[in-house]
């Protein structure tokens, strides 16, 4: 039977922030009966000692696997400082934990495959059901990364999880293993056995103007649409110079992303700008291939909340309607930043679906991870951004 308590804390004393929210959990769940510890803190409640202190209440053969973000979720909505901690009872289910170094000088689907081959050395005589990654949301490798793990784990085997995120400095992100606070790193848990999820996914951003084709492009870079420079795809619709533009990129990542045509679903996937060149290419947050049918995008704080009301109904409906013992929230940072003192509407709209007193945690992330929905595509995880996902585990 499934068990979750989750435990949280803004004091800025790290040691009485991770005594507040270990307490709390315990009280609802004996450490004996723990299988996997989530953790998700915001950079600024980072230290060494973090993840010692939060082991040290736990089984020593516990494993704990989690990472920074820009903002956390609670089930009592979000901080912008703190920590969230979630402990999961899952007597019935093998979890296999494993982390990996992304090393800019090494192919990261190379990383990916060793990350897999690490988790399912522990699970091999169990059906496999579900992988949760966090990684570093600052690499422009993750791509690679997900196409490697799925190598091993199967090209259609599911997954779901997020980039971790800093204060919007885009400088360092942190990732957690055991007691380990990695950077540049991946870490992952899989699941193995009897596991009842459901899994949802949308961002609610709307197309803009006519569909474009990528012409010329290498890896996360544009450099040619319809065959004339990339950046005119902005610089047309602002009516603005590249210059002018590049002193606006936050708002141009946040609210007018480029999005991707995939056949059959519902929504298109979409890529943050994160640079544009001077040479006009333009720099996206995951792979932009060639030949690709992309449209310009643009997102309200309106269709932002209607999106994560209807990712909730998905993991309703894959649940078939069974009790949710606990639902693990993966939102974009652009998403935090267009929502602004609004922020806490997005649980709340989350919290109407799937319940009021639903277990929860989570953060803001720079990229989310998970299957898409049409047949074509159906268990193929991407890359998303500006987007929701969440994962819901069946009681």
């Amino acid at each position: 039977m499934l068990k979750v308590a989750v435990g949280r804390s803004r004091k800025k004393d790290i040691a009485e922030a991770v005594e507040e929210a270990t307490r709390s959990c315990l009280l609802q769940l004996p450490a004996q009966e723990v299988s996997l510890a989530l953790v998700f803190s915001t950079p600024s409640s980072i230290t060494a000692a973090l993840l010692k202190k939060i082991k040290s209440g736990l089984r020593p053969d516990c494993p704990l696997i989690g990472c920074s973000g820009m903002r956390i979720i609670t089930p009592e909505g979000t901080q912008g400082e703190g920590l969230v901690l979630m402990l999961i009872a899952l007597p019935k289910v093998k979890i296999s934990c494993g982390s990996i170094k992304l090393s800019p000088d090494d192919d990261a689907y190379l990383a990916g495959q060793g990350l897999g081959i690490k988790l399912i050395s522990n699970v091999k005589e169990y059906r496999r059901e579900l992988c949760l990654m966090f990684s570093d949301g600052l690499s422009e490798a993750v791509s690679r990364l997900m196409e490697g793990l799925q190598n091993i784990l199967g090209k259609s085997f599911p997954f779901i999880g997020g980039g971790a995120s800093d204060d919007l400095r885009f400088k360092q992100t942190f990732q957690f293993y055991n007691e380990h606070i990695l950077n540049k790193s991946a870490v992952a848990a899989l699941f193995a056995g009897k596991l009842a999820y459901g899994i949802g996914i949308r961002h609610g951003w709307k197309p803009l103007g006519k569909i474009r084709a990528i012409t010329d492009s290498s890896a996360n870079v544009i450099k040619k649409i319809d065959g004339g420079k990339a950046s005119g795809l902005y610089e047309d619709y602002f009516a603005k110079t590249l210059a002018e533009l590049k002193k606006e990129i936050l708002p141009i990542n946040t609210l007018y992303p480029i999005g991707m045509y995939l056949e059959g679903e519902k929504e298109y996937l979409l890529r943050n700008v994160i640079a544009l060149n001077d040479d006009g290419s333009i720099v996206t947050q995951g792979g932009v291939p060639r030949g690709s049918a992309i449209r310009l995008m643009i997102g309200t704080k309106e269709s932002c909340l209607e999106a994560a009301r209807q990712a909730a109904a998905q993991v309703k409906a894959a649940l078939r309607d069974k009790p949710i013992g606990l639902a693990i929230i993966i939102s974009s940072a652009s998403r935090a930043y267009l929502l602004g003192r609004n922020i806490d509407a997005e649980i709340k709209a989350v919290k109407t679906v799937l319940g009021p007193n639903v277990p929860l945690a989570g953060f803001y992330s720079y990229g989310q991870y998970a299957p898409l929905g049409a047949l074509s595509y159906y268990g193929q995880t991407y890359l998303h951004n500006q987007t929701i996902a969440i994962l819901g585990v069946g009681e």
